[in-house]
């Protein structure tokens, strides 16, 4: 079956030259037979251990092949020799090498398992029996004599049924009658398989062997095989063995002549030597014994290995069949896990470490994903928030551009949240002439009209909503009131175009700013009114705020509580805290003469500064005589009444200084040779026009005045000077400001939707929470990008440290390893024993550092809370529960895989002896 060619092995050692070099094995060639009880005999030092290592894969040569059922090892790799020997060979050694973290049963039950099988315990317990072991298979190692441990050890290499037994010195730790009864077991083994034995003892190996190679200095000296020579018989029938013995079988007869022979060698012995004639039949059996003398009478003698000695058969390779190993996870485990007992400090040290490591990227992940929807729905829920505003903004580098809400937006709002309504929301700037905010007056006892200015005046008392603007105009009746939960502290809904609701907050400040004002009777009793634009809405009713404002009610330094003060902002800007409420009929008439519009335009200016002017645009549905009279040139054929999408009308200086002209006549041929100018928005958005006409900068102003024109801010400085087609400004400039919303149960969806791209911009959700949520968002986001390196380092370092720890479990488990890599156990065998270790220490990590995150998160929020913050920044999820469980794999693979690797290149042999 096994035939080895030229085998040489040197181990080298340290010294010059090599001069230190010893041969193990020198150009060793010898064919085994299929069957039979081979030793290998030879002093120590011999080469006998080496050649059955080497033959049974447990070391390396360095050159010549072994060939295993006509298939030559040449192009094995280490793990074919693990499947070589799990598949073909059981190992009986010296010192047992039985795994202590094992019963008897279960090392029985491991080797077979290896070859993917599924052991009964019947199946062990026969085994047991064969070798005297009934009734053991719970026993540990530790309760069992050496004998008793070496028989395991046989019952291990037998349970696989291999077709070669190697044993290495089997007998040597053995007293001499269990050693006997262990040769008689291998003996009988050897009539269905090949055993292999190394051993020094001489006397065992002519009793009980079949054939006995010697070797000495690395090379076979001897080879001979065990023969039976049938003895000289007489006539009668007495054997005569090499004319030193007589063999007379009982009952034999026998003739005067062989009385006369028989005496004749007794005479002549006699005169050399002592001659025993025994009658004992135990004596007998002894001298038989001694001897070699079979029960048929014939003489065991060994004589020189030939050819014919070696039965065996002829192979090709062709059915040479390997059983790769598996070894089951939970006997990984078992083996890993046995050896965290024994580096308790070390443990501690590691898993505090890696627990740091993990938690810290759990939280580092948590503040670098922080989302605004979710942070914002758990604010909403912690504050018990019930109505919200929504912007439409559109980021730009790091800032953003607010843009307006139109009919399309609202309509697709709607539609993808179904649940909710949504309130269009106009700003409180008035139109119609003039840029002015609305203002609350009075008439006082004296019939003097008194004015309350949202935008200053004189405080009487530490009341920070004193300095109020009114944040905004929406409609309002029935179904709105019902819908936001709206209620009155007086009045009612307005019922009349010229009638607004204010809110108690506008209430309180103006009753404080107003001494003599005593009670909201007087507000509803239309003396006080609200000026928009000139348009004087009387107070039907005042909503009630549903905002606890005590604790801003006695700050006595507003400079030092910046963040109440900021708190306070957003109560009257996001809060609808100062909003003001009037019918349908009269927001649709203030929204006709109200449109917003924040999107800066560019325009770059080829003069000796190299300016780049900035302006808002401007359109009108009708130019009339007004503005015609007044141009500078008009292009030929243009009409201007009718200006098309990419057609517009330019102010005169921006005109001269971009096309480098001077005088109307250049002017003129400017604008019919096709002016066009380029323009670029804040958020880079390019825009191309063809100039039609030139407007004169002395009569900018006025036309900004005029009714014609539709402007959306004050345009004071005479370089703002762009007309363009009406339908391009309404689609690009013109909707509302805000939208409030009422909200629901569950928010997510809607806030998550809020925060996608839509139309060219994303919805912006505010409220009183929302500046603090996004300064703060924002600065753990970029906080988290420099910690995270921090975070890295220690999980390197937790890394190296159970790279250690693993190093020392492979120390602690190398002899361990070495055996079942003996029994047929591969490299990613032993690597899932030690990932298994590593697994364990980093699961404890996982659990700890889970709840370590979960925990820092939510104190962190915590003390946002008691700060006066009502934030939730961050928000544990099951995302970082994945990650920390993905890095502690990682670092418990790569903490493995380095150590294992170095480690699985050595022989199973220098593992077994601690080499």
């Amino acid at each position: 079956m096994i035939s080895v060619r030229n085998l040489t092995k040197v181990y080298k050692l340290k010294g010059k030259g090599g001069e230190n070099n010893v041969v193990a094995l020198n150009d060793v060639s010898v064919d085994f037979p299929d069957k039979g009880l081979v030793f290998l005999l030879g002093k120590s030092g011999s080469g006998k251990s080496t050649l059955l290592n080497t033959i049974g894969g447990l070391d390396s040569f360095d050159s010549g092949e072994i060939i295993i059922k006509g298939k030559s090892s040449k192009k094995f790799k280490q793990s074919d020799f693990d499947s070589y020997r799990n598949t073909f060979i059981g190992f009986i050694f010296q010192e047992y090498n039985i795994l202590e973290e094992f019963t008897v049963g279960k090392n029985l039950a491991l080797a077979l398992e290896l070859q993917g099988k599924n052991p009964s315990k019947q199946q062990v317990n026969k085994l047991l029996e064969q070798v005297d072991l009934q009734g053991y298979y719970k026993r540990k190692p530790n309760q069992l004599s050496g004998g008793q441990k070496q028989r395991v050890a046989i019952a291990r290499a037998l349970i696989k049924d291999p077709e070669i037994i190697m044993a290495d010195e089997p007998t040597g730790a053995l007293d001499s009658n269990t050693g006997r009864q262990v040769m008689d077991t291998l003996k009988k083994l050897s009539k269905d398989k090949l055993v292999i034995i190394v051993s020094h003892d001489r006397e065992f190996a002519e009793i009980y062997g079949d054939r006995v190679i010697e070797l000495k200095d690395g090379k076979i000296i001897s080879d001979e095989t065990k023969h039976e020579v049938a003895p000289t018989k007489s006539a009668s029938g007495i054997s005569y063995i090499d004319d030193k013995l007589v063999h007379i079988k009982k009952g034999q007869d026998f003739s005067k002549e062989d009385l006369i022979q028989i005496g004749k060698l007794i005479v002549e012995n006699t005169t050399q030597t002592d001659t025993i004639i025994s009658f004992d039949e135990k004596s007998n059996e002894a001298i038989k014994k001694a001897s070699f003398i079979t029960d048929e009478g014939n003489c065991e003698v060994f004589k020189p290995t030939t050819s014919n000695d070696i039965d065996r058969k002829q192979y090709d390779g062709s059915n040479f069949r390997m059983i790769k190993s598996r070894l089951r996870m939970k006997d990984s485990f078992k083996i890993g896990a046995s050896s965290l007992k024994h580096k308790p400090i070390r443990l501690f040290f590691t898993i505090l470490l890696s627990f740091v490591a993990f938690a810290a990227f759990g939280l580092i992940d948590a503040m670098s994903q922080f989302n605004r929807a979710d942070s914002l729905n758990e604010t909403i829920k912690q504050t018990q928030i019930s109505n919200v505003i929504v912007e439409k903004r559109k980021d730009i580098n790091e800032s953003y551009d607010l843009m307006p809400i139109q009919q399309n937006d609202i309509h697709d709002l709607k539609q993808n949240n179904k649940d909710y309504d949504f309130y269009p929301v106009i700003h409180a700037q008035g139109r119609g002439g003039s840029y002015s905010s609305p203002s609350l007056f009075y008439y006082d006892q004296n019939n003097y009209r008194q004015w309350y200015s949202s935008s200053g005046g004189t405080n009487s008392s530490n009341n920070p909503f004193a300095y109020p603007q009114i944040s905004g105009f929406m409609e309002i009746n029935q179904a709105i009131k019902n819908d936001l939960d709206l209620e009155f502290v007086a009045g009612g809904l307005p019922e009349n175009e010229d009638e607004v609701c204010i809110t108690e907050n506008l209430y309180e400040t103006f009753k404080d700013y107003y001494k003599d004002l005593e009670n909201v009777e007087e507000l509803i009793a239309n003396k006080v009114y609200l000026d928009y634009s000139g348009k004087y809405l009387k107070i039907a009713g005042i909503i009630k705020n549903k905002v606890d404002l005590t604790k801003y009610k006695n700050v006595q330094n507003w400079n030092k509580e910046y963040k109440l003060a900021q708190e306070v902002y957003n109560l009257i800007s996001k809060q609808a805290l100062n909003m003001c409420y009037v019918s349908t009929d009269t927001f649709n008439t203030m929204y006709s003469n109200y449109s917003k519009s924040n999107r800066n335009i560019y325009i770059h200016c080829r003069d000796e500064y190299d300016n780049h002017y900035s302006f808002q645009p401007y359109s009108f549905s009708s130019t009339g005589p007004y503005i015609s009279e007044h141009l500078i040139a008009l292009k030929s054929g243009a009409d201007i009444n009718n200006l098309k999408a990419d057609e517009c009308l330019l102010e005169e200086n921006i005109f001269k200084n971009y096309f480098n002209v001077t005088t109307v006549e250049e002017i003129k041929e400017k604008l019919n040779s096709g002016a066009e100018i380029n323009l670029t928005t804040e958020d880079g958005e390019k825009m191309y026009y063809k100039v039609l006409s030139v407007i004169p900068s002395s009569y900018y102003h006025s036309i900004q005045q005029s009714e014609y024109v539709h402007t959306s801010q004050h345009f004071g400085s005479w370089h703002n000077g762009l007309i363009i087609a009406d339908e391009v400004y309404n689609a690009k400039y013109v909707g509302y400001d805000q939208l409030v919303v009422k909200l629901k149960d569950n928010n997510s969806k809607f806030l998550h939707y809020c925060d996608k791209l839509h139309n060219g911009g994303y919805y912006s959700v505010q409220c009183i929470a929302t500046d603090m949520l996004d300064e703060y968002g924002n600065l753990v986001v970029a906080f988290s990008k420099y910690m995270m390196w921090v975070a890295v380092g220690i999980a390197v370092f937790a890394g190296l440290m159970l790279m250690n720890f693993i190093s020392v479990s492979i120390t602690y488990k190398k002899r361990e390893i070495g055996v079942l890599r003996a029994i047929g156990a591969r490299g990613k065998d032993v690597f899932s024993i030690f990932f298994a270790e590593s697994f364990v220490v980093c699961l404890i990590n996982f659990i700890l550092a889970t709840i370590g995150c979960g925990i820092a998160c939510f104190f962190i929020n915590r003390a946002f809370i008691s700060s006066g913050f009502n934030i939730t920044l961050l928000i544990f999820t099951i995302r970082q529960v994945i990650l920390i469980f993905g890095v502690s794999l990682f670092v418990a693979f790569i903490s493995t895989f380095f150590p294992v690797r170095k480690f699985a290149k050595k022989n199973p042999i220098d593992s077994i002896n601690n080499r």
